[in-house]
């Protein structure tokens, strides 16, 4: 079967055919993967001005793509799992007929997957619409509207689209890298530099194919990624940094401060669960100790925080910012560290 596509109206002139694709058959109503669709076009099923093409290629209005496909192309395979609504409390900033803010607490995982299929953010996420009878675009099961994810314990905010319209345009300035990101982190030591701006590529650790790491100019297994972060605050064993996202990789804030030499504290992926012991004086070994497994038993995750949203509002345009307190258990570490001076 053949699928004739002309190119009517895009959001600019560099939109990856893929993607395009994706979103025009998901406004069709048709369920698809754009995996899936990068597959057909591997295949040399997609035709742009009637030559075969990658799947990287950029369109342009007034484009001619012809989509081959098979009679079950579409066709929805039955999943083992089904994602079902739970209550699950979710705590919402803000809301508008456009967009949703949501402050996720640490704990909670964002997307369905690895063994959990009911006690999600996006279960949640499906509960929350369904009982406010919203009427929210279902992009597919697993994101509703969510443009971007954290960490399982990594708490702080999170968009999500309420139409296609807010998605494409909330997408758009993800993608230009106009949507502010910043993040709170405590890390163990001093960094070197009070701020500055890390640059390198991030791929799958060869070892440990959970993990993620540094992967020196690698650029066919790893992707760029940049990291900008500044010193807030300096105790005796740890800091207090902002870290501005530029990219947004898988576990980039935590394999970043890694490689710099400054784990986040209590990040049980990244070593930063493992006491440092050569900060400090021998005599002071056993107390220096105690006074750390108290503070892990406070703060029993990772201490990342995502405190701040800086972007523009895909239909009014006007400039909002979102700010998010640090989550208690979070907060009593930090206070415990000035109070005692640690």
């Amino acid at each position: 079967m053949i699928k004739i596509i002309y190119i009517k109206n895009i959001l600019n002139n560099y939109y990856r055919i893929d993607k395009y694709l994706y979103y025009y058959f998901l406004l069709k109503k048709k369920n698809i993967s754009r995996k899936k669709i990068q597959d057909n076009i591997n295949n040399g099923n997609v035709l742009l001005n009637n030559k075969v093409i990658k799947k990287k290629k950029h369109i342009k209005i007034n484009d001619k793509i012809i989509f081959i496909y098979k009679k079950n192309f579409f066709k929805i395979k039955k999943k083992k799992y089904i994602y079902k609504n739970k209550n699950i409390i979710l705590n919402i900033k803000y809301e508008d007929n456009d967009i949703i803010i949501i402050n996720k607490q640490p704990g909670l995982t964002v997307h369905p997957g690895c063994g959990n299929y009911k006690n999600t953010l996006i279960n949640g996420l499906k509960y929350y619409i369904s009982l406010k009878k919203i009427k929210i675009l279902n992009y597919s099961k697993y994101r509703i509207g969510l443009l971007h994810r954290l960490d399982k314990d990594t708490s702080g905010l999170l968009i999500v689209a309420k139409n296609i319209k807010s998605f494409n345009i909330l997408n758009e300035q993800f993608k230009k890298k106009k949507i502010i990101k910043k993040y709170l982190a405590l890390v163990w030591g001093i960094p070197k530099k009070k701020k500055d701006i890390i640059k390198n590529y991030i791929g799958r650790n060869k070892k440990n194919r959970i993990k993620m790491t540094v992967l020196k100019n690698d650029i066919k297994n790893g992707k760029y990624s940049i990291t900008k972060y500044k010193i807030l605050k300096v105790f005796n064993y740890f800091s207090l940094i902002e870290c501005n996202l530029k990219t947004g990789r898988t576990h980039q804030i935590r394999v970043h401060l890694k490689y710099i030499g400054n784990p986040i504290f209590n990040d049980k992926l990244y070593g930063g669960n493992k006491i440092k012991y050569n900060y400090i004086n021998r005599l002071y070994k056993k107390k220096y100790t105690n006074i750390i497994k108290y503070l892990f038993n406070v703060l029993p995750r990772q201490a990342l925080h995502s405190y701040l949203l800086k972007f523009n509002h895909p239909i009014t345009k006007k400039k909002i910012t979102f700010i998010s307190k640090l989550p208690k258990s979070f907060k009593k570490v930090i206070e415990y560290l000035k109070k005692n001076n640690f």
